[in-house]
Order: structure tokens, then sequence, then C-alpha cells
């Protein structure tokens, strides 16, 4: 009987000791008394939703006016990589698959021949636009033929950026009209590969 007692004394004493710990919690600033808690409503969410943090602006492409006389020129390069000749430049394509890579040794030349001489006034140079086609740099410069043999500077070269967020694309445009039938590029530099790169080759006339 007596150990009997001993131990109801004792059950007694924990479960005086639990009840303290749960008084003792129930106080306490990490409780539940709602002055260190921060209610967050979630959206009234229909469909799925996008964090705006992880949005990215669509580019778009600026329309040019004048029609692309080079996709009915011919294109010649003096020197390509693998299986990227210089036609792949005048296609009208700028997939991954269809592009120009020049040779690996020295500056990379693609010359377009146009159908007959046309003034042009806009050039645009585009790589892919796919983001597998990172960012990176090419130092080119422009020039024009009235026969394809005697070459005059049309633009001086200079570095440029291309970039899957801005289109992969720069578009040439301060060197006024200019009556010609040859158009060089010249790459000397491609932080990308080693020769230069062009997807599509774009020159724009208002002749009709």
């Amino acid at each position: 009987m007596k150990k009997k007692g001993l131990i109801l004394i004792a059950v007694l004493a924990i479960a005086l000791s639990i009840m303290q710990i749960v008084i003792i919690m129930g106080t306490s600033p990490a409780s539940g008394s709602g002055k260190n808690i921060k209610e967050v409503k979630a959206p009234d969410q229909k469909e799925a939703m996008e964090n705006d943090l992880f949005k990215v602006e669509e580019y778009v492409a600026p329309k040019i006016d004048g029609t692309n006389v080079a996709l009915k020129g011919t294109a010649t390069d003096n020197g390509y990589t693998d299986v990227y000749p210089a036609a792949n430049a005048i296609d009208g394509r700028r997939e991954s698959a269809s592009y120009w890579e020049g040779g690996t040794s020295g500056p990379s030349q693609i010359n377009v021949k146009l159908e007959q001489a046309y003034t042009i006034h806009t050039i645009r140079i585009g790589l892919c636009p796919d983001t597998i086609w990172g960012p990176r740099t090419q130092t080119l410069s422009v020039k024009t033929s009235d026969d394809g043999k005697a070459w005059k500077d049309l633009i001086p070269e200079k570095d440029y950026d291309f970039d899957p967020k801005t289109g992969n694309e720069i578009i040439l445009k301060d060197f006024g009209n200019v009556k010609t039938q040859y158009v060089q590029v010249e790459i000397t530099k491609n932080t990308g590969a080693n020769g230069g790169q062009i997807a599509e080759l774009e020159i724009y006339s208002n002749d009709k």
C-alpha cells in the first residue's frame, strides 16, 4: 500500500510539472498570442500566376521600312565552318541551324551580291534569337562596292553586342542612303566563337 502511495505521488508530481510547462509556453512571447505572428494573405488565384520578379519583357523587333533586297541576292565568303556557309545568311531564316559561321583563321568576310544596284538605307545583322545563343560581342565593319572588287568603307570597325534579351540583333542605319550592288561584312573578333557568325544579313531599300 505504501508503495502504491509513492507511485501515485510521483505520477501527480510529473503531471504538475507538465502543467507548469504548458502554462509557461502559453504565456511566452513565442506563443500564439499573435504579437510575433505576421498574417500573409494568399492572392485570389484562379489560374497559374508568375511572380513579377521573374517576368522578362518580350523583345519586339522594330519594323524597317522598305524591302530586304538581300533575299534575292547571292552570298559568298572567304571560308566557313562545318555546314554553315554564306548562303544561310540570306535565306530568310534565323533558326539555330541556319546561320553562317566564318573560318577559324583570320578575319571572317561575307559578301552579298544584290540582284541589281539598290539605294540601301538600313542593314540588320541578326543571330538566332533563342536564349541558347548567349550574349556575345562581335567586332565588325561594313563595306560596299559597285563591282565586287573595289571596296569602300560604309561603317567603320566597331564592337557590337548581341544579346537574346534584345533579339540577338543589331541595326545599322547611320550611313544615309547609298547606292550599291555589293555589301561586305567583315568580322575580326567574336567572343562567342572562333569565326564570325550571322544568322541573317538583311539589307533594306525603298527602291521599287
